[in-house]
Order: C-alpha cells, then sequence, then structure tokens
C-alpha cells in the first residue's frame, strides 16, 4: 500500500536549511535569530504552563550560580 504523504529526510531538511542560513547577510542572520528568539519568548508568555517555566528557569538559574561558585572558590584566586 502506497502512503499518499511523502515527508523529506530531516537531515536532508536541515542541511539543506543550514546551507541557506549561510549564504545570508550577517545582519540577515542576526535578524533570523532574534525573529527565532522572540517567537520562543511570544510562546513562554501564552503557554498555560507559565509558572512551571518559570520555575524551571529559576532553578536551572540558581544550579549555574552553584556551579560558578564551586569553580571560582576551587580554582580563584
Amino acid at each position: 500500500m502506497d502512503l499518499p504523504w511523502h515527508f523529506p529526510d530531516p537531515h536532508e531538511e536541515a542541511r539543506r536549511r543550514g546551507q541557506e542560513f549561510q549564504q545570508l547577510s550577517p545582519n540577515q542572520r542576526l535578524r533570523e535569530l532574534l525573529d527565532t528568539i522572540e517567537t520562543g519568548m511570544v510562546l513562554i508568555r501564552e503557554s498555560p504552563n507559565r509558572r512551571m517555566i518559570d520555575q524551571l528557569h529559576l532553578d536551572r538559574e540558581a544550579q549555574w550560580q552553584s556551579y560558578q561558585r564551586e569553580l571560582f572558590h576551587r580554582h580563584g584566586k
């Protein structure tokens, strides 16, 4: 049975999109990156799980700060 849907190879699609991105000017690349970041921020702001996302962010930030304190304590002068 031949299905009517054909999906592109995800590796090929990623390679193609990566090449397209590399062809952009530095300003265009920056605009694309900023647009992607802004889209993510909108999704977070409007998420019904916003409280959980904020808590996860705070937990990760606290853990990162703990790692930094430990590094400075061990290797700082």
